[in-house]
C-alpha cells in the first residue's frame, strides 16, 4: 500500500484558518507604522489633526481593463507630484486597477520612485513584446494543475498581451516589507455565493498577509492560499506555481492545453481554487463554503466595479475614500452599488446627491458626506466636462474596455486626462482631508 505524502509546514502556522472579523495583526502593525508617514504628509500640507486621530484614507481603483490600469497609474503619479500620496493608508483595486497595482508593487519603494516606475511601466506597455513561446511555457505549467480554468487562459493570453509581462512574483513576498507604500488589497467575489444571491458574503479579499471572505470573517495566510484543505488543515504544501515555472519541472503539450481549455470553456469554469474552509468545523459560515472542496473566484467588477467593500470594512476605520472611477458607462454606478451594498450589509454610507444629466456629463469632483458615521466619499469620474469638455463620448469610444493594447500616444493622452483629475482638485482634496481630521 502506497503511503500518503507528509508535508511539514512552518511552525508559525499553528492555526491555519483564522475565523474572526478582526484585522490580521500584521496588517494592524503595518497600518500603525504607516501612520508616521501619513502624519508627516499632513504636516507638510498644513493639515491640522489630533494626535489621537490620524485619518485613515483609502484610494479605490475601479475596473476597466487597460483604461483602468493606465488611469490609476496617472492618478497615483499625480498624487505623488502634488505631495498627496503619503496621506494614503490603503490602496484597493479590482480588475484592471490591480494590473497597475501589481506592476507598482514589484518595487518595494514605488511610492518614492513613482515617477521612474511610471516611465518603466509606460515603456513596457508601449514597446514591450508578446512572446508566444513564453505564453505556452506558462500555460504548460498551469494546465498541469487540476484547478486549471479559463482564468489561467485569460491571464496568459489577454492580460499578458496588454501588460507585456509574465509576473513571477508572489503577493506573500510583500509580507515583510516596511510601510513605505500604502497597504494593498485586491478584491474578487465567490461565483457560487453570488449565484445564490449572497451578495455580501461573496466578497473575497487578498492582501500580502491573508486571503479570505471579509464579510464572513474567515481567512487563511496568503502563502497558503491555493493549498488543498480539509478540516481546517492543509493537505498539500503552499502552491508556488511560479517556482515550478522557473524550474521547468512540469511540461504539457499544446494539444493538452487546447483540450483542457475547451473543457473549461464548455463548463465555463473560472478562477477555481481549493477551498480552505472545506469541512471546517464552524457554524456561522455559509454551508456551501464548508461542503465544497473547491470554489470559483471571479472578477469582482461583475458585481461592483470598485473595491468599496474592502474600504468599508468597519475594522479598518476608514475616514475618507478617494474613488477613482474608470468605468465605461454610468460614472456613478459604482458608488450607487456601494450604497446598495451598505444598505444590505447594515453599514453606514453617505447620501448620494447626483443632479439630473450628470450621468452623461459628469464633473471631475464629487463629495458625498453627511452627519452619519459613514466615511467621506470623494468620487472622480475619469472622463468629465472639465478634462474632456464636450467630447466625453468621443473619449469613451476611443478607450473601450475590450479592444487591443493601447498605442503609446493613447497611453500618454490617458495619463494626462487622469492626472488632471488630481491636479485640478488638489485643494479640494486637502479640504476633505481636513474635514476627515475634524470628525
Amino acid at each position: 500500500m502506497r503511503k500518503s505524502a507528509v508535508f511539514h509546514f512552518p511552525s508559525s502556522f499553528r492555526e491555519y484558518v483564522r475565523v474572526s472579523k478582526s484585522l490580521n495583526r500584521k496588517e494592524e502593525q503595518y497600518v500603525k507604522e504607516r501612520q508616521a508617514v501619513v502624519e508627516k504628509c499632513l504636516k507638510d500640507n498644513g493639515i491640522k489633526y489630533k494626535q489621537e486621530h490620524v485619518p485613515v484614507i483609502a484610494v479605490l481603483g475601479s475596473g476597466g481593463g487597460e483604461r483602468a490600469m493606465v488611469g490609476l497609474l496617472g492618478s497615483l503619479a499625480q498624487m505623488a507630484e502634488e505631495k498627496l500620496l503619503d496621506s494614503i493608508t490603503y490602496l484597493c483595486g479590482v480588475s484592471g486597477s490591480t494590473w497597475c497595482m501589481a506592476s507598482l508593487y514589484e518595487d518595494p519603494k514605488w511610492s518614492v520612485n513613482v515617477a521612474a516606475d511610471k516611465k518603466k511601466i509606460v515603456d513596457r506597455l508601449s514597446n514591450g513584446s508578446f512572446s508566444k513561446s513564453d505564453m505556452l511555457k506558462w500555460l504548460s505549467v498551469a494546465v498541469e494543475d487540476e484547478n486549471y480554468s479559463l482564468t489561467d487562459f485569460w491571464a496568459a493570453t489577454v492580460v499578458y498581451n496588454i501588460i507585456k509581462e509574465i509576473d513571477r512574483h508572489h503577493l506573500s513576498e510583500q509580507e515583510a516589507r516596511d510601510s513605505t507604500n500604502p497597504y494593498p488589497i485586491y478584491t474578487a467575489i465567490d461565483k457560487g455565493l453570488k449565484q445564490d444571491n449572497q451578495t455580501a458574503p461573496c466578497w473575497f479579499e487578498i492582501s500580502p498577509h491573508e486571503a479570505g471572505y471579509s464579510h464572513v470573517g474567515a481567512y487563511v495566510d496568503t502563502s497558503l492560499f491555493g493549498s488543498q484543505f480539509e478540516n481546517g488543515k492543509p493537505k498539500t504544501p503552499p502552491k508556488e506555481e511560479d517556482m515550478l515555472y522557473l524550474q521547468g519541472a512540469l511540461c504539457a503539450s499544446f494539444l493538452e492545453i487546447v483540450r483542457k481549455t475547451i473543457i473549461a470553456l464548455y463548463n465555463w469554469t473560472w478562477g477555481t481554487k481549493f477551498n480552505f474552509l472545506y469541512k471546517y468545523p464552524v457554524e456561522h459560515i455559509p454551508a456551501a463554503l464548508l461542503s465544497d472542496e473547491k470554489r470559483d473566484l471571479i472578477d469582482a467588477g461583475i458585481l461592483l466595479n470598485s473595491p468599496y467593500v474592502a474600504a468599508l470594512r468597519s475594522e479598518r476605520k476608514v475616514d475618507l475614500i478617494l474613488s477613482f472611477d474608470f468605468s465605461s458607462d454610468d460614472p456613478f454606478l459604482t458608488v450607487k452599488k456601494a450604497a446598495d451594498y451598505c444598505k444590505e450589509a447594515g453599514r453606514p454610507f453617505p447620501s448620494l446627491v447626483i443632479e439630473p444629466g450628470e450621468e452623461k456629463n459628469p464633473k471631475d469632483f464629487y463629495v458625498f458626506k453627511d452627519n452619519t458615521k459613514a466615511p467621506i466619499v470623494v468620487h472622480f469620474p475619469l472622463f468629465n466636462t472639465v478634462n474632456c469638455g464636450e467630447k466625453i463620448e468621443e473619449w469613451r469610444k476611443r478607450y473601450k474596455t475590450f479592444q487591443g493594447p493601447y498605442s503609446k500616444e493613447m497611453i500618454e493622452d490617458l495619463l494626462l486626462v487622469s492626472s488632471r483629475n488630481v491636479k485640478n482638485n488638489k485643494q479640494k482634496i486637502l479640504n476633505e482631508i481636513q474635514a476627515a481630521c475634524a470628525r
